[in-house]
């Protein structure tokens, strides 16, 4: 049988983000959304006491309905890991 290598790739980049997402359970974290599965999945977090936890991948500020709002990114089994923490 001919796999499907963009098949695998989903496969793949699902088995991550299950692991990224027991890792950030157990950070006591809460998933919002995932999104990006194809390409580098992106995991949209509600933050919390975990957050300092994980390893700053960068650091970005925004501002958001006339707020600054600082976006952070890390990085949990290579899929990209957000939350927005208010200034």
């Amino acid at each position: 049988m001919d796999r499907n290598k963009q098949n695998d790739t989903v496969n793949e980049q699902m088995a991550k983000v299950g692991m990224a997402t027991r890792v950030l359970q157990g950070l006591g974290l809460t998933v919002l959304n995932i999104s990006g599965i194809g390409e580098r999945p992106l995991i949209q977090i509600h933050p919390g006491r975990g957050c300092q936890q994980l390893q700053s991948g960068y650091t970005k500020h925004i501002l958001r309905d006339g707020r600054r709002v600082t976006e952070r990114v890390s990085f949990v089994s290579d899929c990209q890991v957000r939350w927005e923490e208010r200034a």
